[in-house]
């Protein structure tokens, strides 16, 4: 078991004692140093006044007459929130000299760049290792660092659009669809974290450091590895289903009383019908021949859903899922973000919610971090870090940088000062 953390006679976080040094952006990248800053390790995050990440421009939306606030992003806090904040105008030699210094007392590197970005800087995993050989270092791109296009610009949708996911998406009638939401860099982010871990231990048994190269794109197709077997299997292109399934009947989100309020119910056995029936007092259903067996009410899943549809319209959602639950049947209500934040007895027993430091909001409630560690169990540290907010700590502490040495590199326009923009 990991010693007690002696300030607080709690156990010490699994990660205490690692140094993670971070440059990036967006999400991909950051939400890696997020995770591994909750688990206890030092993570220090390399920004620029220059190029600022798009988490520092945030524009409240109710309030946008007070203009960029670069420290109050809800995004910022949820990726960001636990580390170190140094900046670095890494166009400056003198800049990439002092990032080096800090490679050098660092165990692990994670940068998110476009391919071929570090390299520029002169700061690729080639040179960075001969400064710290046991360095691992996770470089996260789009495409990867090799292949025909690797030095393509990416964002999250247009890689979910390659990646096969946004064709899978959608009612069968009508065009596929984005997700709206960035899954790519989510789910990239975990693999990278994966990879990290994996690193790390390989190191501890004396197989030194390395360098991992991610793709975003291979990351996010390996997500839907399954439809892709079905293709090598059986040589078609799987088909949009939109709420159908070719396993399950009914299977699909039903109205219910309210506005925009919807139950999602997956029937997959006859078993479960029957039971599903008695939920609906629908007992003339289990006569039905359309819908005697799985095999009839997937041929004739329209019918079904717009009679079960009929049925639900009257009801609560959650007392329709609680009932169906009970009965053993996979159901659930669709919730809304006010649902989860406010509503959810569940995440509320489970104390998923954190109550956050905010450096500019006093506290301030964020989502946790799930990664179920009971032993020594993680933490979010401080939000709402300015730009700059650490370079005291970092480079007068850390690098023992004298006061000369700061300020020649302040004056070079190497260090850039702490504040605002």
């Amino acid at each position: 078991m990991p010693e007690a953390d002696r300030s607080t006679n709690e156990p010490a976080q699994a990660l205490a004692g690692l140094r993670v040094l971070e440059f990036s952006s967006a999400m991909a990248g950051p939400w890696i140093g997020r995770f591994l800053a909750w688990c206890g390790a030092e993570v220090i995050r390399v920004e620029s006044r220059s190029r600022p990440d798009v988490v520092r421009l945030y524009v409240p939306p109710r309030n946008p007459e007070l203009g960029t606030q670069p420290q109050l992003s809800p995004w910022f806090t949820d990726w960001n929130a636990g580390k170190q904040f140094v900046t670095l105008d890494l166009r400056q030699p003198l800049a990439v000299d002092i990032a080096k210094r800090l490679v050098a007392r660092s165990d692990i590197v994670v940068e998110n760049y476009s391919a071929g970005v570090m390299e520029k800087l002169g700061l690729g995993y080639q040179e960075l290792e001969r400064v710290n050989p046991d360095l691992i270092m996770l470089s996260s791109s789009g495409y990867g660092g090799t292949g025909p296009c690797s030095r393509y610009v990416t964002w999250g949708p247009n890689i979910e659009a390659l990646s096969g996911m946004s064709r899978l998406s959608g009612f069968p009638s009508r065009d596929c669809t984005l997700t709206q939401y960035a899954y790519p860099d989510a789910i990239s982010a975990l693999h990278g974290m994966v990879a990290v871990l994996a690193a790390l231990d390989h190191r501890s048994r004396g197989g030194g450091g390395q360098s991992i190269d991610l793709s975003q794109y291979e990351a996010t197709v390996a997500g839907i590895g399954h439809v892709m077997m079905e293709h090598f299997a059986l040589g078609q292109e799987p088909a949009r289903l939109g709420n159908r399934s070719l396993h399950a009947a009914p299977h699909g989100c039903y109205p219910c009383r309210g506005e925009d309020r919807w139950c999602a119910v997956c029937v997959e056995t006859d078993a479960q019908w029957q039971s599903f029936c008695s939920v609906l007092d629908r007992p003339e259903w289990q006569r039905e021949p359309r819908f005697a067996s799985l095999a009839a009410r997937l041929d004739h899943a329209e019918e079904l859903d717009r009679e079960i549809a009929e049925c639900t319209r009257d009801r609560d959602d959650d007392e329709l899922m609680n009932a169906l639950q009970e009965a053993g049947i996979a159901a659930g209500g669709v919730q809304n973000v006010e649902d989860l934040a406010r509503h959810d007895a569940h995440l509320a027993a489970r104390g998923f919610f954190e109550q956050v430091e905010h450096l500019v909001k006093g506290v301030v409630t964020a989502t946790g971090v799930p990664l179920g560690l009971t032993g020594t169990p993680g933490r979010s540290g401080r939000a709402g870090a300015a730009l700059g907010q650490d370079n005291d700590y970092v480079f007068e502490t850390l690098l023992d940088m004298s006061g000369e040495e700061i300020e020649c590199a302040v004056e070079a326009g190497a260090i850039e000062s702490d504040g605002e923009f």
